[in-house]
């Protein structure tokens, strides 16, 4: 299943996460929220995060 993983920070500046799938519906949302950023995203990670990061583009030669 795709999902796409919201971090963000709550009215009281903890961390929280949400799992939303593709058209943007909640599908599981942190339960406690964290003063630090990296325990929010160890437990996102528990819960099935992982980071993919954005390929690089390729940058086309300039032919003449």
């Amino acid at each position: 299943m795709n999902s796409i993983w919201r971090f963000y920070q709550d009215q009281n500046h903890k961390w929280k996460w949400q799992r939303l799938s593709v058209d943007r519906t909640v599908v599981a949302e942190s339960s406690a929220a964290y003063k630090e950023y990296e325990k929010c995203l160890a437990n996102a990670q528990e819960e099935g995060y992982s980071f993919h990061p954005a390929q690089a583009k390729l940058v086309k030669a300039n032919t003449r």
